[in-house]
């Protein structure tokens, strides 16, 4: 049917034959009806093809057919009106030359449907009018109503945007609006300037960028017609808004420059095309000044526009337009729009907040200072301050016009307080429900914001003389206000109120530093500001990072320190502390985060956190800059070194991080200006450094950087070459975990850092690095000794100066640093500078106190057990011993302290051999310095016997005290075991075990038993043949040494080498002898006692020489045996005559035969038994030789002691008893009596035990028959022997005389005193000895009884 009813209605036009009205009105009933059908939806090729129908029915008989399809507009159904409209749409679409000038019936029929609410009604309605307006022509068909009617939907949807419907047709009306083509004919006249009523009102705002370019290209076309054409008739029908109100919309439009596709951009093109009816005084500013603002929106997003710089543009942009205008009533004007127009833009929005700010500008600007109290006193009066955004408001319209009205602004702000002060609230519950609303507190905080705000924007010149009465006064007033409930002072725990006073802090501040006169001028409310500031601070939680009140305050005080009056270094110590206390304990930023409830609390917690971490490094910049000193930098770097020993982890990270910034604040300021040298290098480096293998990978990074800044501040004056690029480098290495590539890492950065290291600054180093080993991590600790060896090995050469000092620190560490890893270190430490100056490092350790410590050993065997230093740290050991030195500075005024000073160092060598040779690693070194290490220590053993410890070794006289006390130890065992060390070294261990059991070391070390120790040693070594011509020589001076010990020692060793051949056999023996005969005469007994033993050693050593040297020996031996001072000498000399003697004969003997046998004779009843026992065996020697020349006056001898001899066979001493019986075996051929001799043997002769009582029964049987002179001699010679001092002799003797009595008759006895004899034993009876009081008892009953004697 329909295509032959196109077929029908193409005919009908082309042939033009017309049809019939029924025909007609059928048709189109059936097309509208067709295409209103909802039961069969037609094809796209059926509805196009129904369309073209229509088309052709408008062509041939246009009337009828509108008046059709309006007819069909008034039924209220929505299908047939949809329908309508759209075949409308199409007819107009057509744009035939038939329905051109219906246009007009066409819109009338339309307009008929524009108060349908129906959506698809009113989507019908605006495609047909997006027809209409994009055809050829718009004139004279009410087509502005149609424009009207987009704008009004828009309006109407904007309200339903929830309803997806309304979304659609708020999108269509601004594809309408941007389609809009103002070249159309006709269409200049229909929208200018009406288009310009929708500017203003917010309701439109989603239009304004088609309509901004709409109205820019109709103003452009008018301003091309003339002026005249583009001024505007303000009286006509025309609602169009005030000059005034275009300013101010559009330079709020343009202040969110990129909102609804950029309506901001497209908002300052129309603002530059209606200059003309803006203001005549602004058209050539405008055409200068906004083109760089639409440059600056080009070169920016809306993610990088700095949207404050942005709106300082326009409002200076808007300030310098109203100056130029220069209009007090225009700018008055333009601050009642701005006004008018807030109520259009939602709270809080980007747009409201600068219309604020534009409105400030603008009263700023205005003269008329009546119209600025009024509005000011307006929105302080009406002003909601519970709601933020007219707080910040408000804030803005009095801090901007306070630029040019400073006083008008405050004191508005005073009576504003004074009224607010004196509004009573009723009722007590009144009063606590604004205190819950929080309406007072907010007021003052407003108030409170709105002073600081003035103060920033106050006119320089003007600020200083108000800030503190009008403005901080104030301030503080409010808040103090706002601390009271009830008139009562609490803490302030409200967030809100200390950002408030923070934020007043900070902008004060700032507008005090901006003037000119900042340096001279004493706020005086800067301590009670910075109180409380360090106050919020002290108060925010340790455990939390919430509020960014912390990282505010720090930033506050930052500024506030900047103006006068300076703080004290102490304040400043506190204040700095302070903030450190208060960031670095928070927990981990990791674990604060994980409290956070979303993703967008983690980034607040984080984002508050590396802010409070800048306003930190900021504040120290600040106070550095204050006072720009390496000691004020010092000061704040020792407020951050406890926290690097902080046992938790972030806290160490967070003072590192803090080290990074200081040290470049460092670099910035103080550095960069005074090129002073910087001293605290090497205590920074050894304080940081070891962190380098710190258990987190930024703390090791964060070394990394502070080390990067410490190297560029010193190397200013050098070139660091690649020394910044390797440090990149290993900084990205430090993120490995593995301990040991850590340490690998580290040792190189000690590497690098070595080429720039100040030598002089060493001692620095070393002891920051020491103290970092007690105090840090295990890794830590074991990265700071790297540190410490890498740069002494590299840098140790230019150090020697300072190597005492440098082991000074290291000895003062060791007792604390116990940990075996750690303790080596140190160590090897000592061991790198004794490579470097030994002679120094020996020198400091022989200053260490004695006896020395573990430490100390420890490390003398570190150098002993170095094969490349034992035998040099031997040498410089023996060359201290042999001549003490005495260090400058020592007290001379007493010699016995003195002579402790003198002695130690040789002490302490002497303990210092022994460590070292216990540590060799082969006995070469020893072999070959025994000669030289065998005098010096022998000679120490003898210096120090019988000494005590030397006194304490003090480094000056300020230090000396009367009362030192000697330390505890025995210097001269100290030496024995250096010497028994050297030996055993030398030797072998069967050398060690024979001095060990012959106890030579307690032989030594005993004065009284020195020189038998010396003997005894003599004789092992001996044997091991270590004894050398060289150590012989060196000995031999000392025997005429001042000193009686080394003569001991020396004489002692001369008299034990006598023994062997070595003597003879070296030639020295001669020399040794002229040598004992002298020390023979010394005035030490000892001395003496070792010649006369030496002199008869001379039988082992050299036997052959000794018939040679008879007279000498026998002289000087028999000569010994009248000292009438030492026994030993006397008991030494029988000693050596024995030897001697025995080598002899007769005739060898000489005249001395005589004085030897009767000096020997005065020793038979000496209290000594060593001398009685040597007298009986010589007088048995002499029996011996004596042959014929000197028989009979040997006999003689031998009659004169024969009774002695007997009596001493009953000797206390059972070993003398034995002595005496060979001897008087010996000596009985020389009393004649060939019988009683007989008889005699059988008793003395063989091993058989013998039996004294018996012996001397025969002995008196004999001599009663056959000698009654000697019986009478044996009777006189026994009872003297009553008075021995010995009970055993005394018994034996009153025991003989009763024997005597007993076997004699009383007629032989005519020598017999009895009464006498009586006397004697009664006094005997009275002896001490029971035994003796018992014989005496007997005897006297046998006499009194007549058993003998007869009657």
């Amino acid at each position: 049917m329909g295509l032959s009813l196109s077929q029908l209605l193409e005919v009908s036009f082309e042939y033009k034959i017309p049809l019939p009205k029924e025909k007609f009105q059928a048709i189109c009933s059936a097309l509208h009806n067709q295409i209103c059908s909802q039961a069969k939806p037609l094809s796209t090729e059926n509805h196009a093809e129904l369309l073209d129908c229509v088309v052709l029915l408008a062509r041939s008989s246009p009337d009828d057919l509108i008046a059709f399809l309006h007819s069909q507009l008034e039924i209220e159904n929505e299908a047939v009106r949809v329908a309508s409209l759209n075949l409308l749409s199409a007819i107009v679409g057509a744009d035939l030359p038939e329905t051109k000038v219906k246009k007009f019936l066409i819109v009338k029929a339309v307009k008929s449907t524009l108060s349908d609410q129906n959506a698809k009604v009113r989507k019908a309605v605006l495609h047909f009018i997006r027809r209409l307006l994009s055809s050829g022509s718009v004139e004279n068909c009410a087509e502005w109503d149609m424009v009207a009617y987009v704008f009004h939907e828009f309006s109407v949807s904007t309200s339903k945007l929830a309803i997806q419907e309304e979304s659609t047709i708020q999108t269509l009306c601004i594809d309408i609006l941007q389609c809009l083509d103002t070249s159309v004919s006709g269409m200049t006249q229909v929208l200018w300037p009406r288009l310009l009523e929708y500017v203003v009102p917010a309701q439109y705002t989603g239009t304004l960028k088609p309509l901004c370019r709409c109205l820019r290209e109709l103003a452009e076309k008018k301003q091309q017609e003339g002026e005249e054409a583009a001024c505007l008739d303000y009286s006509g029908p025309v609602k169009l808004p005030t000059p005034q109100g275009l300013l101010a919309r559009l330079l709020v439009v343009a202040s969110s420059p990129y909102e609804r596709e950029g309506h901001g951009y497209a908002a300052l093109q129309l603002l530059k095309a209606l200059h003309h009816i803006i203001h005549a005084a602004v058209g050539e500013m405008w055409v200068v000044k906004i083109p760089p603002l639409l440059q600056y929106i080009e070169g920016n997003t809306e993610n990088s526009l700095d949207h404050e710089r942005w709106e300082h543009m326009l409002l200076q942009f808007l300030r310098t337009s109203l100056e130029m205008i220069g209009d007090s009533a225009w700018s008055s004007q333009i601050s009642l729009e701005l006004s008018q127009q807030m109520a259009g833009y939602a709270s809080p929005s980007k747009e409201k907040s600068f219309l604020y700010k534009a409105l400030g500008t603008s009263l700023a600007v205005c003269q008329d200072l009546v119209h600025v109290k009024s509005q000011i006193n307006t929105f302080l009066t009406t002003t909601d301050y519970t709601e933020a955004p007219e707080r910040e408001g408000v804030i803005s319209i009095l801090a901007l016009s306070a630029e040019s009205h400073l006083d008008l602004t405050l004191n508005a702000l005073q009576e504003f307080g004074a009224a607010m002060s004196k509004v009573k609230i009723s009722g007590f519950i009144s009063h606590l429900k604004d205190y819950h609303r929080g309406k007072r507190g907010k007021t003052r905080s407003t108030l409170m914001l709105t002073y600081s705000n003035v103060a920033v924007h106050a006119p320089k010149d003007q600020l200083l003389s108000r800030v503190e009465a009008d403005i901080t006064g104030n301030i503080l007033h409010y808040y103090r206000a706002s601390c009271q409930v009830l008139g009562i002072t609490v803490t302030n725990k409200d967030m809100y109120l200390k950002l408030t006073l923070i934020q007043n802090v900070t902008e004060i501040s700032c507008a005090i530093l901006e003037t000119r006169d900042s340096q001279e001028f004493e706020f005086s409310y800067k301590q009670e500001l910075l109180g409380y500031m360090l106050d919020f601070i002290k108060k925010e939680p340790l455990d939390s990072l919430a509020s960014p009140v912390r990282y505010k305050a720090i930033l506050a005080i930052e500024h506030l320190s900047k103006l006068k009056p300076s703080l004290t270094l102490e304040e400043n110590r506190e204040l700095i502390d302070q903030c450190f206390k208060s960031l670095f304990p928070l927990p981990p930023l990791e674990k604060t985060k994980e409290e956070g409830e979303t993703a967008k609390d983690a980034l607040h917690i984080q984002s508050l956190y590396m802010r409070s971490v800048e306003a930190l490094g900021k504040l120290m910049k600040t106070l550095l800059e204050e006072e720009p000193t390496a000691d004020w930098f010092q000061e704040m770097f020792d407020l951050l070194r406890p926290w690097f020993s902080s046992e938790k982890e972030w806290e160490r990270e967070r003072a590192l991080q803090a080290s990074t910034q200081l040290l470049t604040a460092y670099q910035e300021t103080v550095n960069s200006t005074t090129q002073e040298t910087f001293n605290r290098f090497g205590s920074l480096i050894g304080l940081i450094a070891p962190y380098s293998c710190d258990s987190l990978a930024t703390s090791r990074q964060w070394v990394v950087d502070c080390i990067s800044c410490l190297l560029c501040i010193q190397g200013q004056s050098m070139n660091l070459g690649s020394a910044a690029e390797e440090l990149r480098c290993l900084r990205e290495a430090l993120t490995a975990p593995d301990p040991e590539a850590l340490f690998q890492t580290s040792s190189k950065m000690a590497r690098v850092v070595s080429e720039y290291f100040p030598s002089e600054q060493a001692t620095d180093f070393i002891k920051a690095t020491l103290g970092g080993m007690l105090s840090a991590s295990p890794t830590c600790a074991t990265a700071a000794g790297l540190w410490m060896k890498i740069i002494l090995k590299e840098c140790g050469d230019a150090m020697l100066e300072q190597v005492p000092d440098i082991l000074v620190i290291i000895y003062s560490h060791m007792p604390t640093i116990q940990e075996g890893s750690l303790k080596q270190f140190l160590v090897e430490a000592v061991s790198i500078l004794a490579h470097r100056d030994l002679e120094t490092v020996i020198s400091s350790l022989l200053g260490e106190p004695l006896p020395i410590d573990s430490d100390i050993t420890e490390l003398w065997r570190s150098l002993g057990g170095d094969p490349l230093l034992a035998t040099q740290v031997l040498k410089i050991l023996i060359d201290k011993i042999k001549t003490p030195t005495r260090q400058e500075g020592r007290i001379t005024s007493e010699t016995e302290i003195d002579r402790d000073w003198a002695a130690a160092e040789s002490l302490s060598a002497t303990c210092a051999i022994f460590e070292v040779v216990s540590a060799l690693q082969s006995s070469k070194a020893v072999q070959e310095l025994l000669p030289e290490l065998f005098p010096v220590l022998l000679q120490q053993i003898s210096r120090t016997l019988g000494q005590e410890m030397p006194l304490p070794r003090i480094s000056s006289q300020r230090e000396f005290q009367k009362d030192l006390q000697h330390t505890e130890g025995d210097p001269c065992r100290l030496s024995i075991q250096a010497l028994e060390a050297v030996l055993f070294r030398a030797g072998n261990e069967r050398l060690g075990r024979a001095l060990r059991e012959q106890r030579t070391q307690s032989l030594l070390e005993n004065p009284k038993t020195h020189h038998e120790g010396v003997c005894l040693l003599v004789s092992v070594l001996l044997r091991a043949e270590l004894i050398t011509p060289e150590i012989l020589q060196s000995l031999l001076p000392w025997v005429n040494s001042p000193t009686e010990n080394l003569r001991v020692t020396s004489t002692a060793f001369l008299a034990q080498l006598m023994s062997d051949p070595m003597l003879r056999e070296k030639k020295f023996l001669k020399s040794v002898l002229s040598i004992l005969e002298e020390r023979s005469q010394d005035r030490n007994s000892i001395v003496r006692q070792m010649a006369v033993r030496g002199l008869g050693n001379l039988v082992y050593g050299a036997p052959e020489k000794v018939k040679k040297h008879k007279k000498f020996l026998l002289d000087l031996l028999i000569g010994a045996l009248h000292d009438i001072f030492s026994s030993e000498v006397i008991g030494e000399s029988m000693k050596a005559l024995a030897k001697v003697l025995k080598e002899l004969k007769e005739k060898d003997i000489g005249s001395s035969f005589k004085d030897l046998t009767q000096q020997i004779r005065t020793y038979f009843d000496d209290e000594d038994d060593a001398l009685r026992s040597m007298a009986f065996v010589l007088f048995g020697i002499l029996a011996r030789l004596t042959k014929r020349k000197w028989k009979t006056y040997f006999a003689d001898q031998v009659k004169k002691s024969w009774v002695t001899l007997l009596l001493h066979l009953q000797d206390p001493n059972p070993e003398i008893s034995m002595e005496c019986r060979a001897t008087f075996h010996l000596c009985l051929p020389f009393l004649g009596l060939k019988r009683l001799q007989s008889a005699i043997s059988e008793h003395l002769g063989g091993t058989a035990e013998l039996k004294p009582e018996e012996l001397q029964v025969d002995i008196c049987r004999h001599l009663a028959k056959e000698n009654a002179e000697l019986l009478e001699k044996l009777y006189q010679i026994t009872i003297t022997y009553f008075y021995s001092s010995w009970e055993e002799i005394r018994a034996v003797a009153a025991n003989l005389a009763g024997i005597i009595l007993e076997h004699t008759d009383r007629q032989r006895m005519k020598w017999l005193d009895l009464e006498y004899l009586l006397m004697s034993l009664q006094v005997l009876q009275k002896d001490p000895s029971p035994t003796v009081q018992l014989v005496a008892t007997e005897i006297i009953s046998d006499i009194c009884s007549g058993r003998v004697i007869g009657e």
